[in-house]
């Protein structure tokens, strides 16, 4: 494994420390909720796909290099019924004590899981080596209610060969949006258009995060601030105004944009890091990465990433805090960057992610990750996005403004 070796002999230093052994190998070993007699841990997680397994394996088999004493077992179902199975099977017989979570979900989540800076502090666990931006989403009421392993900053791929055939500079660490917009107009061509666009309010947030506005103001949803209204509407601009993509449909998934870049139709999509490896393979073109433009064309990135956290009714949370401090471990993250191709949440791992990929794509991501804010949320986020995939395809069409959307979904919510 890529990266593995350097690190091999720091393994106890890198990760959290491994204090408390003997008490969470005894707490393991009495049973319990989460912690079956046999010692090991029991995690739920979403498991949509054998990649799915194939990751979680990953974070525990290299956990093993860590701590030989790693058991930790895994069950769940589909990643889109996670969000509401988590709490049935909490309330089950013989619950688990690991739940994973995305920063995202963090606040629905956030009556299910433990607050973990007791046991922080209690293992004297250096949480300063981990992205501050993934910290800060995976806090809910003042605590840390899960550790990151991942801090993934939306980007803007772009194709190579298409900027380079029209004349156009190729950009790296920063990007206007002036200048995108000038390079998509003179992608664009007949019924060609140079930017991808999926529903939702994901990646439009994403937008507006770049140019510092986010969607949510003291934990509360601020879907009315009249900043991010005209961020939206900048948004919707590429289609009505500008010209430059296509409107989606309610029905669009991701998959159609990201297949309409790989297979040239455009020139330009917004997604994560962690498609780098899919796009390379697939793209018949050389793909540069960039940041998501902004009006000053400064990097200020939105992460989105995932992570580890404890039902608030396990009964042997320092086993699996321990479980938590292995599979997080520097060795492990950066394991996982070269074999799966995450963003590490560790600042010491994240050069791994740069192995493979042009020097280009690395400066990218740091750029962003110095100047990160995380993508917060509230308890009633999916219906925020579901609401707004229905309804900004009207935005798109340029039939309701942006305002007048975000209005709605903010009335429709309740908050």
């Amino acid at each position: 494994m890529a990266g593995q070796s350097k690190s091999a002999k720091r393994r106890i230093g890198t990760g959290f420390v491994l204090a408390g052994v003997l008490t969470a190998l005894a707490g393991c070993a009495s049973g319990g909720s989460g912690s079956p007699a046999n010692g090991s841990v029991s995690m739920y997680t979403w498991l949509s796909s054998q990649s799915d397994r194939e990751q979680w394996e990953g974070f525990i088999n290299l956990g093993k290099k860590v701590d030989p004493t790693l058991n930790v077992t895994i069950e769940g179902p589909s990643f889109t019924d996670y969000w509401t199975k988590v709490k049935t099977r909490l309330s089950g017989s013989n619950p688990p004590c690991l739940l994973t979570t995305q920063a995202a979900r963090a606040q629905e989540l956030g009556g299910l899981l433990m607050p973990l800076n007791d046991l922080i502090k209690k293992n004297k666990s250096d949480i300063s080596a981990f992205d501050s931006s993934m910290l800060k989403g995976m806090t809910v009421d003042g605590t840390i209610r899960a550790i990151p392993y991942d801090a993934e900053p939306i980007v803007l791929y772009y194709n190579i060969d298409a900027f380079s055939k029209a004349g156009l500079k190729l950009p790296t660490t920063t990007y206007s949006r002036e200048q995108f917009l000038s390079d998509a107009k003179k992608l664009t061509t007949g019924s060609h258009k140079a930017f991808g666009i999926s529903s939702g309010f994901f990646l439009p947030n994403a937008w507006a995060i770049a140019d510092g506005v986010e969607a949510v103001n003291n934990g509360k949803l601020d879907l009315t601030n009249p900043r991010l209204a005209d961020q939206v509407q900048s948004y919707f601009d590429l289609v009505n105004k500008e010209g430059i993509a296509a409107a989606p449909n309610a029905s669009d998934s991701t998959d159609a944009a990201q297949a309409a870049f790989t297979n040239g139709d455009v020139d330009m999509i917004i997604s994560g890091p962690w498609m780098y490896g899919t796009f390379a393979s697939k793209a018949k073109f050389q793909m540069g990465l960039t940041i998501v433009p902004s009006t000053s064309g400064a990097a200020h990135g939105m992460t989105a990433g995932s992570g580890f956290g404890i039902a608030k009714n396990c009964k042997d949370p320092e086993g699996a805090f321990k479980a938590i401090r292995a599979m997080t471990d520097t060795i492990v993250l950066k394991g996982q960057a070269v074999n799966r191709g995450i963003v590490p949440s560790r600042l010491e791992a994240q050069s791994a992610w740069a192995e493979g990929k042009p020097p280009g794509a690395a400066a990218v991501v740091q750029a962003l990750l110095r100047n990160a804010t995380a993508q917060l949320t509230v308890p009633a986020w999916n219906q925020v996005e579901t609401l707004f995939t229905q309804y900004g395809v009207e935005g798109y069409r340029g039939d309701k403004t942006a305002k007048e959307v975000l209005a709605t979904i903010q009335k429709s919510v309740g908050q």
